[in-house]
């Protein structure tokens, strides 16, 4: 009787995995679309990492040198000022002494402010030919950045592309190889 328990036990054990390993074979329905997605992701994930990483560093690099720049500039202005308070200074300094001393001295008070007035506005062209010069490199290095990312993001969309229209033909080539050999089996059956 114990037996009889057992082998009807055995029986119900192998009944049930079977009904499981029946239902467990069934494919389950897979969205084609979420399929591309999960190849796209295992294909492209390092490129599409590295050329955000690419992209934060770049951005990172301008900030530092839009920092540098500012720095720079705050620097220069500070200088500017400074340079500007004192020949103020020294202008009204040396126009205090010359109306003093005698006013015969009047030629020498005007040269004197000719020469601050050329060498102020020497001071000034320079000047802005630096903040021209620094403008004009801080554009063309953030072109090149941009013209660099556009390339590269360029490259990874062509890569991607070609891999899709890859992927799309490699599946009509199985979808005929298994037509082909579907009819071929219903050859040899007919047979």
């Amino acid at each position: 009787m114990t037996q009889t328990k057992t082998k009807k036990s055995n029986n119900i054990t192998k009944t049930a995995s079977k009904k499981k390993t029946n239902s467990s074979i069934q494919p389950k329905a897979v969205d084609p679309q979420e399929q591309l997605t999960a190849i796209r992701a295992l294909l492209f994930g390092e490129q599409v990492a590295t050329l955000e990483q690419t992209i934060q560093q770049q951005n990172i690099s301008l900030n530092e040198r839009m920092n540098q720049l500012e720095a720079l500039i705050n620097k220069n202005h500070k200088e500017i000022n400074q340079s500007i308070k004192e020949a103020k200074q020294t202008f009204a300094d040396n126009l205090e002494e010359n109306r003093l001393e005698h006013v015969s001295q009047e030629t020498i008070l005007e040269e004197s402010v000719n020469d601050l007035d050329k060498r102020f506005e020497a001071f000034q062209q320079a000047t802005e030919q630096d903040f021209t010069e620094t403008l004009n490199n801080l554009s063309n290095t953030a072109k090149e950045i941009n013209q660099s990312l556009a390339r590269e993001v360029k490259q990874l969309t062509k890569k991607i592309e070609d891999a899709s229209t890859e992927l799309g033909t490699n599946k009509t080539d199985r979808k005929t190889l298994a037509s082909l050999l579907e009819s071929m089996a219903s050859n040899l059956n007919q047979n």
